[in-house]
């Protein structure tokens, strides 16, 4: 049985190179890949956490196995995708990139806090010193329980 997959992407418009350069990185956005290839991820435009369909250009798309998730992490990610749909975005966690402020909890999400946050309900913690609202598409490819690997594509 496949498991759900970690998406890294590398934005050509000019947020996402503002991203990459605040974050100092190659990635301006995070998702999470299902093997049915559904994806999840917080999104600007609409500003919410959506559920998409499979991407017909991976050119600037890397995929990611995680190590150690258990047997049941497909059913538990996706219920806290579901869960989550239609959840704000984030913009000011998003500032706080650059502001450096603390961010209280107000169940808004970001790209890379909700692949974390998701990650973690698994029972996976991708970075164990790092705070939910720390998380950058770079950050996450830090942890050393992503595995470069190739993406589900549909047909």
């Amino acid at each position: 049985m496949s498991k759900p997959r970690v998406l890294l992407f590398r934005g050509k418009g000019l947020i996402s190179r503002l991203i990459r350069w605040q974050t100092n990185g190659d990635y301006s956005h995070a998702a999470i890949q299902f093997p049915d290839g559904t994806i999840y991820e917080a999104w600007h435009k609409p500003a919410k956490f959506r559920k998409r369909p499979p991407l017909a250009d991976w050119s600037n798309v890397e995929a990611f196995d995680i190590v150690g998730l258990p047997e049941d992490a497909n059913k538990t990610m996706r219920d806290w995708c579901e869960r989550h749909l239609g959840a704000k975005y984030d913009f000011n966690g998003v500032l706080r990139f650059l502001t450096r402020r603390r961010k209280k909890k107000d169940g808004k999400l970001f790209c890379s806090e909700a692949v974390f946050d998701c990650v973690r309900e698994s029972g996976v913690y991708l970075l164990r010193r790092v705070m939910l609202a720390q998380v950058s598409p770079t950050v996450l490819s830090f942890s050393p329980l992503l595995i470069p690997s190739t993406p589900y594509k549909q047909p």
